[in-house]
């Protein structure tokens, strides 16, 4: 138990430090970043002071900083669905896309103000998100590797892929917590509260290493081709 308990202790000091490895590397390779990466540098930005030790204090209102996530996990939804997206080509999909994403950021506030109520965690609204981010993803998966493009693709090397698969995992364990997250959290389990912390400390090590990987292979790519 001691050696689970300094895990997740060296885990949520990498926690932080992942968000601000992943943008460090977006501003070194900024120049050599395609369009659509470059929109991650405001999310890096922004991450990087919302999750600031610092800044947390002033996020606890009546006793809760929930109120506050719910509308950063909003944030993060439009950011990431648009981003996955844009590597479509089909544009009435993407219309449609854009719609689904609006009606589930329509359908996130009527759960943070009327269903689950405006101090606590909206998890039927994060499930949903995340639901609708894995299929964005699964569909750009799939139009990947169907794609008729004679050019050769080395996936371990492909920004996109990359950055999207760091998304893929970021939604499939956000999905697991949450889905088990009011029944867990209100029974006042601690192995749960160590489960929890592991979890979302290793998916930011996961999500902002792929990031920071999909910008160094650009920067590699971007001087291999100058």
């Amino acid at each position: 138990m001691l050696l689970y308990v300094i895990l997740a202790f060296m885990l949520d000091w990498f926690y932080y430090v992942m968000f601000v490895v992943a943008l460090m590397c977006c501003l070194f390779a900024y120049k050599s970043l395609d369009r659509r990466f470059k929109w991650l540098l405001p999310l890096l930005a922004f991450d990087v002071i919302y999750n600031h030790p610092a800044v947390f204090k002033f996020q606890i209102i009546n006793h809760t900083n929930a109120w506050c996530n719910n509308f950063d996990d909003i944030l993060e939804f439009v950011f990431y669905s648009i981003f996955i997206m844009s590597f479509g080509k089909d544009e009435e999909r993407k219309r449609k896309g854009y719609i689904a994403m609006g009606v589930i950021v329509l359908f996130s506030l009527v759960d943070i103000f009327v269903i689950q109520g405006f101090w606590k965690r909206a998890t039927i609204a994060i499930v949903v998100q995340n639901l609708f981010g894995i299929w964005l993803i699964c569909n750009y998966y799939y139009r990947l590797l169907n794609d008729d493009n004679d050019e050769y693709i080395e996936l371990i090397t492909h920004p996109p892929f990359l950055a999207i698969t760091g998304i893929f995992f970021f939604y499939l364990a956000m999905t697991f917590y949450y889905a088990c997250f009011s029944f867990m959290v209100y029974k006042n389990n601690y192995h749960f509260y160590l489960l929890a912390m592991t979890l979302l400390n290793l998916n930011s090590l996961i999500i902002n290493g792929l990031f920071s990987f999909s910008f160094i292979c650009f920067f590699r790519k971007n001087n291999l081709s100058s």
